[in-house]
């Protein structure tokens, strides 16, 4: 994130049009019930089964949902790093020529036609050699200030005729000639200057910056350090050839010529650029507490410059000084409220910040004089998506298209409509927005992907694949398409030609996680457990400290218990849980599978307790409803068959549809009565 100069301010974002959002992957669990059987028989069944295990958990990862189109801002500025300009024209000296002492007054007062007519009248006279130079010269630089640099050039190489051994006229003819672009003859002119100025450090502090706007750094270095051998606390030298070290990628240099550069003005207008200057650099190299520091001695020289405060915000909002970088931004919001670049820059800051409110208002004001800004108009479409207000955000899509028909601008519109529309439930509308972006490019492999999931929605699944196979065929290089189509087949129960589509996925993405861990799923579901084992292990192979691999974990510990009934798988399984659990500490469903494997151990006392944990680390009913279940089941191992039916009446509480707890609460019951009968014999 770079910052710099006057007039370049910090983007968090990619570019407009470029950037998709991420998939955001729903989850599921899938719990297994307890074996059927007789009433009596049923609890006992289902806590020394050899093959199952009490309410298994396997993790699923379900499924894809479509990224989103909303655009960010655009790219920051180009770098505003010029050195600092402090040579001027020359003025000649003073002369008795009634017509030159007017000219000159006229010329101080602008009114350069006056000027000319009286330098003229000197030229048609028999006015000496030396007061004709003067003439020439002023005429010169009233050609340069009126842009005319040619004209200047002819007028100064006239007074070379006169008087060729002044450096002020070669510096003139060498700022005429590189405003002209004639860089070149800019520079024979600014060493001509040199020669004969002696130790004037202006002449090769011209020269210096010459060489910059050529891009020959090392000559500039070279100009600026042999002006300091005569005057070392020159602000602007400082600062020039900290700029140039700069260019030649001498950051640790540079920044300590701004330094000295600021120390030697101290209040002036290189001082603030030097603070300035640092301050941006410190944002870059993550130093916000000291890029702080230079963008408050800037804004104490300039209180009123709009980017400074906006800079000193950035470096307050990295600081994580929230009150404080509103508060810089609030003015520059109002010292900027006229500079549209800064406004943009600043409504950007307050998206990040989620001040919604404050970013739309900043976008309204810049629509306002610019109301067919259509990047604009698609941030703040955005902005209202971000805020829940989508009919808002539909308007802001819907006068892009009508502004920009048929351009990129529009196609990217409608894919947000598309998007808003699905969100919403409006699907055959959502496909005809997608479908609308693809008259516009027929090519977008993302706006098939969306329309591929809009068909899923509308349940018209023939589409949605034939949808996902063209985005395929658009960009071979992204499997997300592929899944799309592998994880639709896997929801609609499809599992063989799932299982298809994965391992294709995986020949050509062997790193693909999530398909890794579907695959597993699959093996678990056909009871396949020893494939299901490597594929889960494969999972956390790949990346092992993400959500994914947590899961794997969890699953893991799961089927090892289910795959060997001995005292060495059970310590694997704990062992495997644990991992997910120091991932996750809390987690409710690690705290289930761990519960589980402590009830298999017949530790009932650990088991309860870790149920109970389950139950307040989560506000999931079926999570919730398990966990009374299995805490009934351990103390109807202890015997403890009142508990055990009060734990039971909970879990039905919880889950009223589920027939397995049903039928232990029935079960637990029936014992608390034999137990209650045989006391009151």
């Amino acid at each position: 994130m770079a910052v710099w100069g006057k007039n370049k301010v910090p983007r968090d974002n990619a570019d407009y049009g470029e950037q998709l959002k991420q998939n955001r992957l729903k989850e599921i669990r899938e719990e297994g019930a307890a074996p059927p059987g007789n009433k009596k028989t049923i609890i006992i069944l289902a806590s020394i089964a050899a093959a199952a295990l009490i309410a298994v958990i396997i993790i699923i990862t379900l499924f894809y949902d479509k990224p989103k189109s909303f655009m960010t801002s655009g790219t920051s500025s180009t770098e505003n790093d010029r050195p600092v300009e402090s040579v001027e024209k020359t003025l000649p000296r003073e002369s008795a020529n009634i017509h030159i002492q007017r000219g000159r007054e006229s010329f101080n007062k602008r009114y350069f036609n006056d000027a000319v007519a009286e330098f003229n009248e000197v030229l048609e006279s028999d006015a000496p050699d030396e007061d004709k130079a003067i003439a020439l010269t002023y005429l010169g630089m009233i050609s340069d200030e009126q842009g005319n640099y040619s004209r200047a050039i002819d007028y100064y190489n006239r007074v070379l005729r006169y008087n060729n051994k002044s450096p002020e006229i070669y510096k003139n003819l060498a700022l005429a000639h590189r405003r002209n672009k004639e860089f070149s003859l800019a520079v024979e002119n600014a060493v001509k200057a040199i020669s004969l100025s002696g130790r004037d450090v202006s002449m090769r502090l011209l020269l210096g910056n010459i060489y910059f706007e050529m891009k020959r750094y090392d000559d500039a270095v070279k100009q600026y350090g042999e002006a300091l051998k005569y005057d070392p606390n020159n602000a602007s030298l400082l600062f020039n050839l900290g700029a140039a070290l700069l260019k030649q990628g001498d950051q640790l240099s540079g920044m300590e010529y701004f330094k000295k550069a600021a120390a030697s003005d101290r209040i002036g207008e290189v001082a603030f650029r030097s603070y300035s200057r640092l301050g941006v650099m410190n944002i870059e190299e993550q130093n916000y507490d000291m890029a702080e520091q230079y963008l408050r001695k800037a804004a104490a020289i300039r209180p009123r410059d709009p980017v400074v405060h906006y800079n000193l915000g950035i470096a307050c909002l990295r600081q994580n000084k929230t009150k404080e970088a509103l508060a810089e931004l609030d003015k520059a919001r109002g010292l900027g409220e006229h500079d549209k670049a800064v406004q943009e820059n600043i409504a950007e800051a307050y998206f990040s910040m989620k001040e919604y409110d404050k970013s739309l208002e900043t976008y309204q004001t810049i629509l306002a004089d610019d109301a067919r800004n259509v990047r604009i108009l698609a941030r703040t479409g955005e902005l209202y998506y971000e805020k829940g207000e989508l009919d808002r955000a539909m308007e802001a899509y819907r006068r892009i298209t009508k502004i920009e028909p048929a351009s990129e601008n529009a196609r990217i519109a409608y894919l947000n409509m598309g998007n808003i529309l699905d969100d919403t439930e409006q699907y055959d509308e959502a496909i005809e927005a997608y479908r609308k972006a693809l008259v516009i490019n027929s090519k977008d492999d993302a706006v098939y992907y969306n329309l591929g999931i809009a068909y899923k929605h509308a349940e018209r699944p023939e589409l949605a694949i034939d949808s996902w196979r063209k985005a395929s065929e658009l960009n071979e290089n992204n499997p997300r398409s592929l899944l799309a189509l592998a994880d639709y087949y896997y929801e609609s129960k499809l599992y063989d030609l799932a299982e298809k589509e994965y391992q294709q996925i995986l020949q050509r993405w062997p790193g693909q996680q999530d398909a890794h861990f579907k695959m597993a799923t699959i093996y678990y579901k056909r009871g396949e457990n020893e494939f299901a084992l490597k594929a889960y292990k494969r999972v956390i192979d790949i990346n092992a400290k993400n959500d994914l691999a947590r899961k794997a974990l969890i699953n893991t510990g799961i089927l090892i218990s289910q795959t060997r009934n001995d005292a060495r798988a059970l310590a694997e399984s704990k062992t495997s849980v644990q991992k997910a659990l120091l991932m996750k500490p809390g987690d409710p469903e690690a705290l289930l599978s761990m519960g589980t494997l402590h009830f298999k151990e017949e530790m009932y006392d650990k088991a309860i307790e870790t149920f109970y944990q389950v139950i307040k680390s989560t506000r999931d009913a079926s999570l919730i409803a398990e966990s009374y279940n299995n805490i009934g089941k351990s103390y109807y191992q202890k015997r403890e068959y009142k508990k055990s039916l009060q734990a039971f009446t909970r879990a039905v509480e919880e889950d009223p549809s589920n027939e397995e707890i049903r039928i232990n609460r029935k079960t637990a019951s029936q014992a608390y009565e034999e137990e209650l009968a045989h006391e009151t014999d």
